[in-house]
This record gives structure tokens, C-alpha cells and sequence, in this order.
């Protein structure tokens, strides 16, 4: 009887650990490497400061590097990888990611620390666009619009309590969110590592994600909406870049906030950002539609504009936090029109991934130079019409769409 109870539960326990696949695996990784990734970007900023003594314009060019090289990491060096399997691919990325962050940290000058710093930005080109195009591999439609939202919400989670706490670790000491952000990477390289040695579903797949030039599929069935939510998501990483680079400085000198309170405003600026991908997830209304696009990046014109106003903690948080829903609506159209029907969805990522580096490069070094010649509020001034100039060109894009459309009906 006991012998059968035990042989119960072993069965039971290896259906289930048997049963373990590749998501299970994927989210936990994509909020380590979120998480990590929050601590270094925020208190890198910090670091520079107070180690090197770095000026506005040197923080912006200093925090814009690690995204050129992303970028181009991602056009000219990730297709190499192709034929590797996925798996090891993220896991080599997430190992470099924590050893460039360590070296960083045991250098003296800034000219030292920049060049590890874009070999960091170029180690990533090799885990955000691999991990969704094996995460998505064969899904579509509202299915497709789920995973999603499980994906980005465990991302957004990490990247929600990383500010805050990168804040609260960078008063203490300036190298402590390095260091914790470090152990973060590791910690997400040696989880993806013992799930390829031990779980046998991940250990069966032998799919690669391969590259448009490398393959000879059904035709793609992209939809053009693709275009416009570029375009969005370009304009908004710009404003981005200028909230999460500069707006710290900003805030830390002229505002008086302390580290910890700029680490609670961003905290709640992804909190939203949050809410936002999992109304994105879990509704389909918008699936195809321009109007909730468009009508996201009219609000985010209002946003920002107002932002050059506000000087109280809450006021600024409120308009932070409306920046952030505004972001997760660019980025899910982004990367959802961006992937459906796609037969190169690793390709696609990498574009979607390039845009929003660029725009984060955009606006981590063109809002320092702009910041430091003149003022916040000029800044955000010009913030708030570039992300215009971008609504306006979305708002031309998507009616020529729909006559387009209209035209193959009649």
C-alpha cells in the first residue's frame, strides 16, 4: 500500500516535471534579465556621476552607447546566431551581460567604462529578439495576444522594482545596483542552463529561429499597421530614453528629489506601463485597429507637454505614470502588428527591438545636449512635438492603409 502511494507520487511528479516546456522556463529568465537590467541602467547613470563626475551631456552619450551598439547588434551581428538553438544563444548573452557589468567596475576612467558598457548593449542583441521568436514560434491571433502579455508582464514585473530599488542600493553605495544587476544576469544564465541539462522538453527542442534568408515558407501575412506602430514606437522610446536618462538628473538637481524617490517615480512609471500590457493581453478589440494607436500617442503629445509644468512629486508621478501606459500601448502594437503573420518573427523582433534602442539613444543623447545648452522645460517642450510630428505621420499612414484596404474590397 505505501509502495503504491510513493509510486503515486513519483508519477505524478515526473508527469509534471516532464511536462515543463519552454514558457515556463522563458518568464522566469525575462524578469531576472529585466530585473538586472533596471538596476544598471539607473544606476549607471548614478555611477557615472558620482565616480567619474560626468556631465549632463557625457551621462546622455555615456547611456545612449549601450543602445547604438544594441542596435547595431541586432542588424548586423544577431543573424549569425541563427543557426544556433535559442537556448544557448540566450544563455551565453545573459553570462556576457553580467561579466561586461562587472568590468565596468573595475575600471577607473569613463572612456574604460563605456566601452564595456557598449559591449553590454551588444550582448543583449543576442537575447531579446532570439527569446520571443522561440516564445512565439507558431502562434497567432488572441493566442498569440495572451503569451504576449505573460511575456511582458514578467519582464514589466522586473522592471517595475528595479528602479526603486537601484534608487535605495545607489545611496548607499554607487557600485551596489552594478553589482546587484550583475548577480541578476548570472543568476538568469545559470537557470536557462540548468533547464537545457535537466528538463527533457526543453532538451528535445531542436528548432532553430532561423532568418528570412535562410528559409523558404508560405507567404508573409504581415499586416501594414506594422508602419505606423513603428513609427510609434520610435517617437515614444525617444521620450523614454529622456524620462529613464535625464529626467534624474534633472530631478536630483533642480527638483531636490532624492535617489530613492527618482527610483519610486520610475517604479511606477513601468507599474503602468504594467497595467497597460496586461489590458493589451487580455482584450482583442484593438487588434487591427489604428484609432487606440493613435489616440495613445495624442495622449502621450498632452503628457509630455505638461510634464515641463509640474515641479511636486506627485504631479510629476502622475504624468510619469501616464507616460507608462502610453508606452505599453506603442510597444504591444508594436510588437504585436510587428510578428503576426510573420514567418521571420526573430527578424521582426530585431526591428522592434532596434526602434525602441533608437529611440532610447535619441533621447538619452540629444535630451542631455538639450537639457545642458538650455533648459527641462525646452526639452520637454521638444519632446512633446516630436512625438506630434510622429502622430502626424502615423495619422497619414494608417488612412493610406485603409484606402489601400479598400481598394482590394471594391
Amino acid at each position: 500500500m505505501v509502495y503504491r502511494y510513493i509510486d503515486r507520487q513519483r508519477q505524478i511528479i515526473k508527469s509534471f516535471y516532464t511536462g515543463i516546456g519552454k514558457s515556463a522556463v522563458i518568464f522566469p529568465i525575462a524578469f531576472l534579465v529585466a530585473l538586472g537590467h533596471g538596476f544598471v541602467t539607473l544606476g549607471a547613470i548614478f555611477y557615472a556621476r558620482d565616480l567619474f563626475g560626468a556631465t549632463p551631456s557625457q551621462v546622455g552619450f555615456f547611456t545612449a552607447l549601450w543602445s547604438v551598439c544594441y542596435i547595431l547588434g541586432c542588424i548586423f551581428i544577431r543573424p549569425l546566431s541563427s543557426r544556433v538553438l535559442p537556448r544557448y544563444v540566450l544563455t551565453a548573452a545573459a553570462f556576457f551581460k553580467g561579466l561586461f557589468i562587472l568590468l565596468i567596475l573595475q575600471v577607473k576612467t569613463i572612456t574604460a567604462a563605456s566601452f564595456f558598457y557598449g559591449l553590454f548593449g551588444l550582448s543583449i542583441s543576442f537575447f531579446w529578439p532570439p527569446i520571443l521568436g522561440w516564445l512565439s514560434r507558431g502562434v497567432e491571433g488572441a493566442v498569440l495576444g495572451r503569451l504576449m502579455s505573460n511575456f511582458n508582464f514578467s519582464w514589466s514585473v522586473g522592471s517595475i522594482i528595479s528602479p526603486f530599488i537601484a534608487g535605495f542600493l545607489s545611496a548607499k553605495a554607487p557600485a551596489l545596483p552594478l553589482y546587484t544587476g550583475s548577480f541578476s544576469f548570472f543568476a538568469a544564465c545559470f537557470l536557462l542552463l540548468g533547464a537545457s541539462l535537466t528538463l527533457p522538453r526543453i532538451r528535445q527542442d531542436k528548432e532553430l529561429i532561423l532568418d528570412r534568408s535562410s528559409i523558404s515558407l508560405e507567404v508573409d501575412n504581415s499586416p501594414l499597421l506594422r508602419f505606423p506602430a513603428w513609427i510609434g514606437i520610435f517617437t515614444t522610446y525617444t521620450v523614454i530614453g529622456v524620462i529613464v536618462n535625464i529626467f534624474p538628473l534633472y530631478a536630483l538637481g533642480n527638483l531636490q528629489y532624492d535617489k530613492s524617490l527618482i527610483g519610486l517615480l520610475l517604479l511606477n512609471r513601468a507599474l503602468f506601463a504594467m497595467f497597460g500590457f496586461l489590458f493589451m493581453g487580455r482584450t482583442t478589440f484593438w487588434h487591427f485597429r489604428p484609432l487606440q494607436m493613435l489616440v495613445a500617442q495624442g495622449f502621450l503629445v498632452v503628457c509630455v507637454f505638461f510634464m515641463k509644468f509640474s515641479s511636486t512629486p506627485l504631479t510629476t508621478g502622475i504624468l510619469i505614470s501616464c507616460t507608462g501606459i502610453c508606452q505599453a500601448f506603442s510597444y504591444f502594437n508594436s510588437m504585436f502588428h510587428g510578428i503576426s503573420g510573420s514567418i521571420n518573427r526573430s527578424g521582426r523582433m530585431a526591428v522592434h527591438e532596434s526602434l525602441v534602442s533608437s529611440g532610447l539613444v535619441l533621447g538619452s543623447l540629444f535630451g542631455g545636449l538639450l537639457y545642458q545648452r538650455f533648459s527641462m522645460s525646452f526639452l520637454y517642450t521638444i519632446g512633446a512635438a516630436w512625438v506630434l510630428f510622429g502622430l502626424l505621420l502615423q495619422t497619414a499612414l494608417c488612412i493610406w492603409i485603409e484606402r489601400r484596404e479598400k481598394g482590394r474590397k471594391a
